[in-house]
């Protein structure tokens, strides 16, 4: 499922299986990244942030190269390319390897 090209979202736009999104939203809760070893033994570093606009909150999940440091609450963020998912219930913005994630 892809929204119009080009087209920025609303939290509440967003679900489950959708790519190609482009949204700005405001970090509600921020915390520092963590270690993490995949299933291949490989590591890596991400970073969970609760972000929020004025339609709802979702998680945003960003790894290794496409963390943005430094982020403390209230910082804007603009997603572009980025892709839903639902791990555990709880539905997730993910940056992947071509998506671009940045403080605006």
């Amino acid at each position: 499922m892809k929204p119009a090209k080009g087209w920025l979202l609303n939290i509440s736009d967003l679900k489950p299986g959708m790519s190609h999104v482009n949204i700005t939203v405001k970090v509600l809760n921020a915390s520092d990244s963590k270690q993490v070893v995949k299933s291949a033994g490989v590591d890596h570093e991400i970073l969970e942030l609760e972000m929020g606009d004025m339609s709802g909150s979702i998680k945003l999940v960003l790894w290794d190269e496409k963390i943005i440091s430094n982020l403390k609450t209230g910082d804007k963020i603009k997603i572009e390319n980025g892709f839903v998912t639902s791990f555990k219930g709880v539905w997730r913005i993910n940056v992947g390897r071509y998506g671009e994630a940045k403080k605006v």
